[in-house]
């Protein structure tokens, strides 16, 4: 349903994306992963044909997202990362609205935005101006909009930032309904418990490649042992670490109890946890910070 060959795109002297290179099937979630200045954003719009490539090709749908831009955009749906709906409605004319513009009857989409309204929990402010509401809420109601649409391919870049935990599991039940609705969703984020928890494919990019493509699980199952020793002190751990952030010392090992009990003699402050798919991430890629997305 998406497949990206050899995608790039050039800012100037500045390669934003380079050759970027995955496939989708249809019905599943994709999460692309990576740090600021990634490119995921990037990947986002030229999907969404809102930004022509430098080079290679992308289909979305079957859909050439250059040569096929204006059908596609029928096909799709998409939250962008700085969107935001319309503060002088409220969410019920917003989301009829957005249904409307795609063609559903006026009934149809009367009925669809409540559903979907109701199931972000959103039906007690349905009357109210959006321009009222917290920017959390104002994000579900772009989701619900999108959500009420039915695209066959829908786009969320980072579509639980700056919400609580409460309306995130929101936001994540309605990309559930979506996937078993039969959609295909690529959504980006910095959360990585996020994209192991929703996704059946994950996309690692770092400085505009791709580091790696897979599973969450096959992903997890490249970091060596089966627990993670984590140590936060001042000094030089006993023990090498595997990865080193600041104070904090990182170990993949099989039997953690015997390093455990070493950095606690050295007065180190010590969690012991089963490995996950943020350790791959940190181990695959490294400590990044800094930048803006692109």
């Amino acid at each position: 349903m998406i497949v990206v060959d050899g995608l790039g795109k050039r800012f100037g002297d500045i390669w934003a994306l380079d050759s970027v290179t995955f496939s989708v099937d249809g019905g599943r979630v994709v999460s692309v992963l990576g740090p600021n200045g990634a490119g995921k954003t990037t990947l986002v719009r030229i999907l969404i044909t809102e930004l022509l490539p430098t080079k290679g090709r992308a289909e979305v749908a079957g859909l050439d997202v250059v040569k096929d831009a204006e059908r596609l955009r029928e096909r799709i749906a998409a939250v962008p990362q700085e969107g935001s709906p319309i503060g002088f409605l409220t969410p019920l004319e917003f989301v009829y609205a957005y249904l409307l513009l795609r063609g559903y009857p006026r009934r149809e989409a009367r009925r669809r935005a409540l559903e979907a309204l109701d199931s972000l929990e959103l039906r007690e402010v349905k009357d109210r101006e959006i321009q009222t509401l917290s920017g959390g809420t104002k994000r579900r109601v772009m989701l619900a909009a999108v959500l009420a649409a039915d695209a066959d391919v829908v786009f969320l870049d980072e579509p639980t930032t700056g919400l609580d935990v409460i309306s995130r599991r929101m936001v994540w039940n309605a990309i559930s309904a979506m996937r078993d609705g039969g959609a295909t969703i690529l959504l980006t984020t910095h959360y990585v418990e996020e994209a192991q928890m929703l996704s059946d494919v994950v996309v690692l990019l770092n400085r505009g490649k791709v580091v790696d493509v897979g599973p969450p699980g096959a992903l997890v199952e490249k970091v060596p042992g089966r627990y993670v020793v984590e140590a936060y002190m001042p000094g030089e751990p006993p023990i090498p670490p595997h990865i080193a952030i600041g104070g904090r010392a990182i170990y993949f090992v099989d039997k953690p109890e015997e390093v455990a009990g070493k950095l606690v003699d050295a007065g180190a402050r010590v969690g012991i946890r089963p490995k996950s798919l943020e350790d791959y991430v940190i181990l695959k890629m490294g400590y990044e910070q800094g930048g803006e997305d692109s």
